[in-house]
């Protein structure tokens, strides 16, 4: 069955427009989308308290997306935060429309998707939103325009870590 999802995956991937990206310049980023993997108690505190307070502190807006793979989400849909479970999902792994109007109905400088495995519902939500720039750990399916190429950590902050630097480091010639 999984291999029936990578194949739907790869067909609605090879679907989408063209995008004209540019390299960001970190200090005009205003909003940013962080993608990241919930633990099965939707306690995320790494994220919701360490990444989302620093960026918050740097004047961004910050909107929070997570995932957990199991049925019933415990934690209210709010707008800036929201962990998304399997009932957001259909059979084969296709997330649902309402799921796709929401991230493709608010447009984000930055996008930085925090997976530290391949995970395909986070794969979904990465290709829908739309994002000016999107960052993460290098993969395969070529969803991303930074990435970094780094093991799987315990906690998502060492890729955040990562993330900033480079973004704060690099110069655009735009």
């Amino acid at each position: 069955m999984n291999k029936i999802k990578a194949f739907i995956f790869r067909f609605f991937r090879k679907r989408q427009p063209a995008r004209n990206v540019s390299f960001p310049h970190y200090d005009r980023v205003r909003s940013v989308l962080i993608i990241f993997q919930s633990d099965l108690l939707e306690d995320n505190r790494i994220v919701t308290d360490t990444i989302r307070r620093r960026l918050l502190a740097e004047d961004k807006d910050v909107v929070l997306l997570g995932y957990a793979p199991k049925k019933e989400i415990q934690s209210p849909i709010l707008p800036q935060s929201r962990i998304i479970g399997l009932k957001d999902f259909n059979l084969f792994g296709i997330p649902n429309n309402e799921l796709v109007e929401s991230l493709q109905r608010r447009r984000y400088d930055l996008l930085i998707d925090l997976t530290q495995t391949e995970i395909l519902p986070l794969a979904y939500m990465t290709m829908y939103a739309r994002a000016d720039f999107k960052a993460g750990m290098q993969r395969d399916n070529s969803l991303l325009d930074f990435m970094i190429k780094t093991e799987p950590q315990e906690s998502p902050l060492f890729l955040f870590e990562q993330i900033i630097y480079f973004l704060k480091q690099i110069h655009s010639n735009d």
